[in-house]
């Protein structure tokens, strides 16, 4: 397949509804335009409009629907999509950025470098020297672009079931001097987000990794500008088409927080699972019962409701405890969905789960094979599903006085009891 033949069938993926939705993102078809609703902005793509298209009409729309949500929206158009769609977006109000090239390259044959061990200079993925993740994201953030993805926003929506984020960084005396970074999530294409620096050597060495038969298979699709257009070229890179952005905000002040978001393992994650194992002394393992050292006030229900017949015990443990959270957080609280070994979220009980809003994201309460938590970031109060046990502990003043009548009339009376 010649690179004309992947941009083509790049170009023919361009508004359809993705097979997965980021975490915390709504995704709205209309006519020939796909939107993305992230709560803090908004994106919208389309497929070719057919001869005749009323486009003022379909800005406007597409407007009215990000109007409504109060989220700043942006909208690429390239250089073979219909000539009137640039004008009318400029017409009803949109900004238009600067033109930049749309690059493709090729999967490279071969397998990728083996880690080294301790590296002090080169370039290395951030998953193997994991000691410059902090180092890395200030990096990465204080960059000023223009970076096709920000690297906080490519983190934001983390990894899907059907690829992941890939990190790069250029160490030099052990520290992280550069940082380029990738998304392998659009199907059968890898999108590079953004390079802190276009030296050649740097951007050839991270796009080298990425293209590499034994890693991902997948061709890099790139936009740039400037001196990393000609460093891509360089790489191997051929330029396809080039794309302008277009970029419109509504009245109103947008969401500052997204209502969902993936967990990142270096700034969540890891350091609520920390402070969760020393705040409750827990011990996981599939013979260590209990796994924890419930708090106070707390109670622990046994998940068989062996007193009568049950349907849907999961499906209705996990209403009470969803119902439960709402009453007992703050209006613009999160809480945090915890799996253990497990990708997490936090999510805003009150902006998920409901008309024209993203579901709430994981696995719900019960715990279907692992340890299954619903948390405050302040860990005050939560619930711990244990698989083993097959018991459910809810901790917290308020959230078992919102869930204790429902969870024993179904499921009894609990079995342990703190006060």
């Amino acid at each position: 397949m010649d690179v004309g033949e992947r941009w083509a069938m790049y170009d023919g993926l361009r508004g359809q509804v993705p097979h997965w939705h980021p975490v915390g993102v709504v995704v709205e078809a209309e006519g020939p335009v796909v939107r993305r609703h992230y709560g803090t902005h908004g994106t919208a793509e389309h497929t070719p409009l057919a001869p005749g298209t009323d486009t003022a009409t379909l800005v406007r729309r597409q407007q009215e629907a990000f109007a409504e949500r109060g989220e700043p929206v942006e909208w690429k158009v390239y250089a073979h999509d219909s000539a009137d769609l640039g004008p009318a977006l400029t017409a009803a109000g949109f900004t238009p950025g600067r033109e930049r090239s749309v690059l493709l390259a090729a999967p490279l044959p071969g397998e990728r470098p083996a880690a080294t061990a301790e590296p002090r200079s080169g370039v290395h993925d951030l998953y193997r020297v994991r000691d410059q993740a902090e180092r890395t994201w200030e990096v990465a953030v204080a960059s000023p672009g223009p970076h096709a993805t920000p690297y906080a926003e490519m983190i934001a929506d983390g990894a899907s079931d059907e690829g992941d984020v890939l990190i790069e960084v250029l160490l030099e005396h052990g520290l992280a001097v550069a940082v380029a970074w990738a998304c392998a999530d659009e199907g059968p294409f890898a999108l590079v987000g953004g390079l802190t620096d276009d030296d050649a050597d740097f951007v050839k060495a991270c796009t080298d990794r990425w293209r590499v038969q034994g890693l991902l298979g997948q061709p890099l699709l790139a936009e740039a500008e400037g001196p990393l257009r000609e460093s891509l070229r360089k790489a191997g890179f051929t330029e396809v088409t080039t794309v302008r952005s277009y970029h419109w905000r509504p009245p109103g002040t947008p969401e500052s927080t997204r209502p969902a978001q993936f967990l990142d393992w270096l700034h969540d994650d890891g350091p609520l699972w920390d402070r969760f194992y020393a705040d409750f002394d827990f011990k996981p393992s599939t013979t260590h019962r209990p796994a924890i050292t419930e708090p106070v006030p707390s109670a622990v229900w046994h998940l068989h409701a062996h007193h009568r017949p049950v349907q849907d015990v999961p499906g209705r443990v996990d209403a009470i405890v969803r119902h439960g959270l709402l009453a007992a957080t703050e209006p613009g609280e999160f809480v945090y969905w915890l799996d253990w070994q497990h990708d997490g979220y936090r999510y805003d009980p009150r902006r998920t789960d409901a008309p024209g809003r993203p579901p709430r994201p994981g696995l719900g309460t019960y715990p279907d094979g692992d340890y299954h938590l619903h948390l405050t970031d302040d860990l005050r109060l939560g619930t711990f599903g244990h698989p083993w046990e097959q018991t459910l502990t809810v901790w917290g003043p308020t959230l078992l006085a919102a869930v204790e009548t429902e969870l024993t009339e179904l499921l009894g009376e609990p079995v342990r009891r703190r006060t």
